[in-house]
């Protein structure tokens, strides 16, 4: 897994008008707790909790985050967000971690091939897009994978069917519902046929005009 080298720098300051001086420098106030340590009030750039998220594990991205010239290894665990400007991050809190000790993290869950079901004109519904699983911090995915290609019209998979490694664990309800595939209700068929007719008719009346 990848790991970003972050720089962040101690914080004092605690009024909104501090606060709102260090965001327009570019910096967002940030918290590192974690480990039975003291928490520590930081300050880190936008541009690297940016760099974070666009990384491929995203928050789950191990960080060696560097505080007064003492790096430890952290993830980023809470982020808060502008209400009007979501690309905006005004707040963000650091987890110290043990490269050794295992750790719960949300991971999304990605579905791969064509459903059976889809074919016969199904709905792929995925209610459940993350679960939450256990393992070492090195062991972390970036997306579990879960193959609906044998999935048939009215059937489904749920968190048990996820394949792990078996140093994981997944903490989330093993009957949980990931991905089904359920029938078009009559008005969607109807709509169908309807588009289908008028797709029919256009081809007729076109046919009709290149005869003439």
């Amino acid at each position: 897994m990848e790991r970003l080298q972050i720089q962040a720098q101690p914080r004092t300051g605690t009024t909104k008008g501090q606060l709102k001086t260090l965001r327009r420098q570019g910096m967002v106030p940030a918290v590192l707790y974690g480990q039975k340590a003291a928490a520590k009030a930081i300050a880190v750039e936008a541009k690297d909790l940016h760099r974070i998220l666009n990384s491929p594990a995203g928050m789950n991205t191990i960080i060696d985050l560097t505080v007064d010239g003492e790096s430890t290894p952290a993830i980023l665990k809470d982020l808060d967000r502008d209400i009007l400007l979501s690309d905006r991050i005004i707040h963000a809190d650091f987890l110290r971690i043990s490269l050794h000790d295992k750790l719960e993290v949300q991971v999304p869950v990605v579905v791969v091939g064509e459903a059976a079901g889809v074919k016969e004109g199904g709905i792929l519904q995925q209610p459940l897009r993350e679960v939450t699983v256990k393992c070492l911090p090195t062991s972390i995915p970036e997306h579990l994978e879960l193959d609906i290609s044998n999935l048939a019209l009215g059937e489904s998979l749920s968190v048990a069917d996820l394949q792990v490694p078996a140093d994981m664990e997944i903490v989330t309800d093993p009957d949980e519902v990931i991905v089904t595939i359920s029938a078009p209700s009559a008005e969607e068929t109807a709509e169908a046929a309807e588009g289908e007719a008028a797709e029919t008719a256009e081809g007729g009346a076109a046919d009709a005009e290149a005869e003439e």
